[in-house]
């Protein structure tokens, strides 16, 4: 495949994450069909699922390309979702021992991000459970705090990357909120955020000299 195909796939294929997100359903494309399949997944086998990662990202503002969907699991449904899984055409590529198992369906790579693991070898925490990222039953969206919270326990430079963009998009009063929140959960995240909420101020106040955001 040349280059300019390439990048012509790249952006075909965000512009249907883009709506996945933004307008469920609408397109019925394969991150359409992806969803479907795990929500109905999520409600008949009474597995709570709460989507992280680039998607989130995307329902949070930063509209950028990933390729795979990253859910968290709670650990009592992780051996669960691997036996039922293929009940709904799903195929499991990779069964970890820790429960960071990857998914497959129609092309599309499920992350399962497991309850209570490190999600960095330096993290001082463990990954919080779907009812902690505010989805009790059902599947849905990690809440902001949340979202947040997983991107700065994994602190790879994408995450941070992926803060600092939605910072940019939010409100004054949602950012205090997720930093009242961070800061119930560790002194470290909590310099990382504030470190990051500069830098996003930083860049909206370059990009409005400059003529705005591109």
């Amino acid at each position: 495949m040349d280059t300019d195909v390439a990048v012509s796939a790249a952006f075909a294929r965000l512009g249907r994450l883009i709506a996945a997100v933004r307008h469920p359903g609408e397109e019925n494309s394969e991150f359409d069909r992806v969803l479907d399949v795990l929500k109905d997944l999520s409600r008949k086998e009474g597995i709570p699922i709460a989507i992280v990662g680039g998607m989130a990202a995307i329902k949070y503002g930063y509209e950028r390309y990933t390729k795979d969907i990253d859910v968290v699991v709670a650990h009592p449904h992780l051996d669960t979702l691997i036996r039922v899984a293929p009940k709904y055409s799903i195929k499991v590529i990779w069964r970890d021992p820790h429960g960071w198992h990857k998914l497959q369906y129609e092309g599309v790579r499920i992350e399962i991000v497991p309850e209570g693991a490190k999600p960095s070898k330096d993290a001082p925490t463990t990954v919080p459970g779907p009812k902690q990222l505010g989805v009790s039953e059902g599947m849905d969206y990690a809440n902001l705090e949340g979202w947040v919270e997983t991107k700065l326990a994994s602190s790879r430079a994408q995450d941070r990357a992926d803060v600092v963009q939605v910072l940019k998009k939010t409100d004054p009063t949602a950012i205090a909120r997720i930093r009242e929140h961070i800061a119930g959960v560790h002194t470290m995240y909590l310099r990382l955020f504030d470190e990051l909420a500069v830098a996003a101020e930083d860049e909206k106040q370059q990009e409005a000299e400059r003529g705005g955001a591109r």
